[in-house]
């Protein structure tokens, strides 16, 4: 089993249990170490506490939705560089995220995820946010 995800500390935030359960399972199996948050304002909260090194972010949510994390996140001087990667099961709400005027997410994915999509999209930002460092 690949651990190469091992030295990354990684936010997971979705209000589904069951999405939640199965992205920090893949995540952990892989050798992250998983945080967890099932909506807006502790996702916050975890991000400041906590700095991961990745948010993987839900984008419907009840109360302070991804939308809107996603902006405070960008606009968090604190918090601006941390990549971002958006799930969402709604794709035509892709424009919501991309039409703000802070800089776009580092990965997308769309609902049902799987292993390997969600793998691929995680290595692949973890990897451009190195090299923009």
């Amino acid at each position: 089993m690949a651990r190469d995800l091992a030295p990354y500390k990684i936010l997971v935030v979705d209000d589904e249990a069951d999405a939640r359960s199965f992205i920090c399972t893949v995540l952990e199996d892989n050798g992250a170490t998983v945080l967890e948050a099932s909506d807006g304002d502790a996702a916050l909260e975890v991000a400041r506490r906590e700095k991961p090194d990745l948010i993987t972010l839900d984008i419907t949510m009840p109360g302070k939705d991804g939308g809107e994390v996603f902006e405070e996140l960008r606009t968090d001087p604190a918090l601006e560089h941390i990549p971002v990667c958006i799930i969402s099961a709604h794709p035509d709400l892709r424009r919501l995220i991309y039409q703000r005027t802070v800089r776009p997410p580092d990965g997308y994915l769309d609902k049902p995820i799987d292993e390997k999509g969600l793998l691929l999209n995680v290595r692949k930002t973890l990897a451009l946010a190195r090299r923009k460092r």
